[in-house]
């Protein structure tokens, strides 16, 4: 048996099989034995055993290795996500910081005020007339409370 590439009998395969599994074995001859047991026509308990845990082998590590593509794809996916939203919001910053700054603008009667000293007048404005009609109201709210307690007597 010293040419593995040509297994020329059942019982040589069987020999071959038996020396792999007590791990006697060159990685010539393991290429010899999946090869044979991938092509050959013969048949036993022993060769039929070494086609199973030798094609669940093969088809783990394929799996294994389809299973690691993956996980490379997600991450390479994931790295790209991480780029993109990164250069997003870079980008957002950019144009934030180049639009003009502290900018108020009001409607007054349908007309656009742009200019920030009267529109914070007007806002002023509008507070100070707020103000005025809570104070009234809490003014008229105790002169009725007042009523109240006068009835009550």
């Amino acid at each position: 048996m010293n040419d593995y590439q040509h297994i020329n009998s059942q019982e040589e395969l069987e020999q071959l099989i038996d020396r792999y599994f007590n791990g006697m074995t060159s990685v010539e001859e393991e290429d010899a034995l999946r090869s044979c047991l991938a092509r050959c026509p013969w048949s036993s308990q022993a060769i039929d055993e070494a086609r199973m845990v030798m094609g669940y082998f093969a088809t783990h590590s394929d799996r294994h290795r389809r299973q690691t593509a993956k996980s490379r794809r997600q991450l390479v996916a994931g790295i790209a996500a991480s780029i993109a939203i990164i250069l997003a919001v870079g980008g957002y910053a950019l144009w934030h910081q180049q639009q003009p700054g502290d900018v108020c603008i009001a409607y007054v009667n349908g007309q656009v005020v742009q200019d920030n000293d009267k529109v914070m007048a007007l806002v002023a404005d509008d507070l100070s007339k707020m103000d005025n009609a809570a104070n009234a109201m809490t003014d008229q709210l105790s002169s009725l409370g007042e009523a109240l307690e006068l009835d009550n007597e």
